[in-house]
């Protein structure tokens, strides 16, 4: 998947269907065909980032996907369903931390489909370098998640991204 050149793609796709990605992102239709399921039966965002050193490409605190709350927002943990799978693919470094069911600590392969649940923990790493970096999550649909009633904050009318946000640690940044 090296022939992707992330600097010439536009920010992503926010929550978009497979067409959707392969309509505005024809550069990934190759490692699209690498999805191990079928990837109409998923909600897709794409992140393309440019990173510079200690800047983090995701949420930087261990955390979960997709977790179903209650009408209070509280994380209910009854509505978890194991049986419905979410991908991760990046690109390269920084790499995302996962638990496994034992506590122990593993980062993902760049350029591998890393298959995870609601249930498991992970967390960012910061760019060690100046980068370009893709990411793509799919979550399957019957997390309950589609391309119409997903939270949307910014009232984002269009599934192309219009903005990329990085994270930061503050104690360590400078302007």
């Amino acid at each position: 998947m090296e022939n992707i050149n992330w600097k010439k793609q536009h920010c992503g796709v926010i929550q978009g269907e497979y067409a959707d990605v392969l309509e505005l992102m024809p550069d990934l239709a190759e490692l699209l065909k690498s999805f191990p399921e079928n990837p109409n039966d998923f909600i897709w965002d794409v992140k393309v980032h440019m990173l510079m050193p200690n800047q983090y490409p995701c949420i930087p605190n261990w955390h979960r996907d997709m977790i179903p709350r209650d009408s209070e927002l509280k994380e209910d943990e009854s509505k978890i369903d194991e049986s419905k799978p979410m991908y991760l693919w990046l690109s390269n470094a920084p790499l995302t931390i996962f638990k496994d069911e034992y506590g122990e600590e593993y980062e993902v392969e760049a350029g591998k489909w890393h298959r995870f649940t609601q249930r498991d923990w992970h967390c960012g790493q910061p760019a060690k370098e100046f980068t370009w970096h893709g990411l793509i999550r799919a979550c399957h649909k019957d997390l309950g998640i589609n391309s119409k009633t997903v939270n949307n904050p910014f009232e984002n009318k269009s599934v192309l991204r219009r903005h990329c946000q990085v994270y930061l640690d503050a104690g360590n940044f400078k302007w």
